[in-house]
């Protein structure tokens, strides 16, 4: 029953039996005005009226209990909600019972937050080295979404801020959906990554999220891979496990790896990885923004680098709440 009607109903519905309750037993057990102006008594004897007044706490009781019952579950089974950005509750977190239940039930979805997916590279020029000529830096164009709804299409234009070389410079713009910069081993360079619209007019966009992935060393322990987030402030995500050691570098966040790898294990798809190849990537996101620099490198050894990223996170599924009136029912989503 709470399950269905609000809990304000529920109050209503219980309250108006309890006046009944209790104006019949009154009624039953004295003498109505009506009935004292006329000198007649209650048709009951005394013995009947005393039994049926007795009973009205009775009533009241089984009321109360009634009640609680109702609008306990109701308040036990409700899960903790949020609110998402278009309105409506989204479940963060689960029943206070434990049942795994919510009260009107749940859908199981993908989330994908914003993505800004690379369709294709319009421009490869990082440091002047190619393969392109004419204008620095690379251009991709790429197709802005939220949780799968295409937004527009627009430009990430990635731009040296450092000398840059690198004997694989010709490998640089994408590797299938991947974004890709070759780095030469005991070398980095500083990027700046900005957005455009397709008229190359700036663009500062709500939120903007960037994935490395593959932050790994060569073979014994050399050509140690790291970024560095230069500006922007972002919050980032790592896996529990990590594989990557969070360090500060004059103010700044750096990531750096910490376990050998190769090419069997390097991820095919940006949005299907798997557990170890989520342990060695990070995710770092931006508000309000519309460039942020990072610093990409690695340490000594004996082999060129190539760093993989892409402008999302990992999709994941999240149950998100039905929320439910006596004529409407609503299913509302959240950005992760």
């Amino acid at each position: 029953f709470a399950q269905v009607v609000p809990r304000a109903v529920v109050a209503s519905i219980v309250a108006a039996m309890f006046r009944g309750a209790l104006s019949h037993s009154i009624r039953e057990s004295v003498l109505l005005p009506g009935e004292e102006s006329s000198g007649e008594e209650s048709l009951l004897p005394t013995r009947g009226r005393k039994a049926i007044c007795r009973s009205a706490p009775l009533v009241l009781l089984a009321g109360l209990v009634l009640a609680g019952v109702a609008l306990g579950s109701s308040f036990a089974r409700r899960p903790t909600v949020g609110r998402d950005p278009s309105g409506g509750e989204v479940i963060l977190a689960g029943t206070a019972t434990g049942s795994g239940e919510f009260p009107w039930g749940y859908e199981v979805v993908k989330v994908c937050g914003v993505d800004f997916h690379i369709l294709e590279v319009l421009h490869s020029n990082l440091g002047g080295q190619g393969p392109d000529a004419g204008e620095e830096g690379i251009v991709y164009k790429c197709a802005e979404s939220d949780n799968g709804q295409f937004l527009r299409n627009v430009k990430v234009k990635v731009n040296a801020l450092s000398s840059y070389q690198s004997r694989s410079a010709h490998k640089n713009g994408m590797l299938r959906d991947f974004g890709s910069i070759a780095v030469d081993s005991g070398n980095e360079v500083k990027v700046r990554f900005s957005v455009w619209d397709m008229e190359d007019r700036p663009l500062t966009v709500d939120t903007f999220r960037i994935s490395f992935y593959d932050l790994d060393t060569g073979p014994h322990s050399k050509s140690t891979e790291y970024i560095i987030a230069d500006n922007g402030d972002p919050s980032f995500h790592l896996t529990e496990d990590t594989q990557l050691k969070e360090t500060h570098v004059q103010g700044h966040l750096e990531f750096l790896a910490s376990e050998g790898g190769s090419a069997k294990d390097n991820p095919h798809d940006s949005k299907s990885l798997t557990d170890l190849q989520k342990k060695r990537s990070v995710v770092l996101t931006y508000k309000n923004v519309h460039y942020f620099d990072t610093t990409i490198g690695a340490t000594q050894g004996n082999s060129p680098r190539g760093f993989i990223f892409a402008f999302h996170s990992t999709c994941h599924e999240g149950k998100v709440a039905i929320t439910t009136t006596l004529t409407t029912t609503t299913l509302t989503t959240t950005t992760h």
